[in-house]
């Protein structure tokens, strides 16, 4: 793929997000052909919203999403600068066109996972992990059938719309990720609720995954890195006028109003 054919594609991704549209596949003259193309997309969507890359997420991390979206594996989107923010949070009407949330882990790396002679395992990454971070990926995808799309465009379109972040915790090794229970409630309603074995039976595996790809791509994953693992809960949209309360019990919470 040349440089002009990713921008032509970034520049697409980024009108129907200004314009809250969406599309169901790129032009062919920029579509991605692998999977290495739909991250070269990605790079130009950061470089044409001159934004920087502030981590990643790992997408589609349980066999019920992969089925949803008609893929057999995970996918990694960056995490620019511009989609993150805190909790509390209210949120402008119009930002999203079609919001939804899920609740998941996210890590605070406190040093990089370079190369290594063996692949990473959830163990060979735990100490990297500086802190642990309830929160809530806001997703507003640009793909509308995204399961005709292909797992390439997929990628392509794949950089994180929002992150809302919760209150770090360094004394994570006190609790059981996999079994540590998420909920996520929308103006009062439970919409979703799992643990974290809903991420490739832990999520420390996602993060294991996430290292082994970007070593795989010659980018490693650096200290200060915040990447956030797969959802927790389901994907559950929310209206303008709705609150959501998305409950780590003893990791806080994250809320967001809409």
């Amino acid at each position: 793929m040349t440089p002009e054919a990713a921008e032509q594609a970034a520049e697409i991704f980024l009108q129907c997000r200004d314009q809250g549209s969406k599309i169901d596949q790129l032009p062919e003259a920029c579509r991605p052909a692998t999977i290495g193309e739909g991250y070269e997309i990605q790079e130009a969507v950061l470089q044409l919203d001159s934004a920087s890359a502030m981590g990643w997420k790992v997408a589609a991390t349980n066999r019920a999403t992969q089925t949803m979206l008609g893929i057999t594996q995970p996918f990694a989107g960056r995490l620019p600068n511009t989609a993150l923010a805190l909790s509390p949070l209210d949120i402008p009407t119009g930002k999203f066109a079609n919001p939804a949330l899920e609740g998941e882990f996210a890590v605070m790396l406190g040093a990089g996972l370079p190369e290594m002679a063996v692949p990473y395992e959830a163990e060979s990454v735990m100490d990297a992990v500086a802190a642990v971070i309830p929160a809530v990926e806001v997703v507003d995808s640009r793909i509308g059938d995204r399961k005709a799309a292909g797992e390439n465009t997929l990628i392509a379109a794949g950089t994180v719309a929002g992150l809302v972040l919760g209150t770090p915790c360094t004394d994570w090794r006190q609790f059981d990720l996999p079994t540590h229970r998420v909920a996520l409630h929308i103006d009062g309603e439970l919409k979703g609720e799992g643990d974290g074995s809903m991420v490739l039976g832990n999520p420390l595996n996602a993060l294991a995954w996430l290292a082994n790809l970007c070593v795989y791509q010659g980018n490693p994953l650096t200290a200060g890195q915040v990447i956030t693992l797969g959802t927790c809960t389901g994907l559950a949209p929310i209206a303008p006028g709705s609150s959501s309360i998305v409950d780590f019990g003893p990791l806080g919470d994250v809320r967001l109003n809409f």
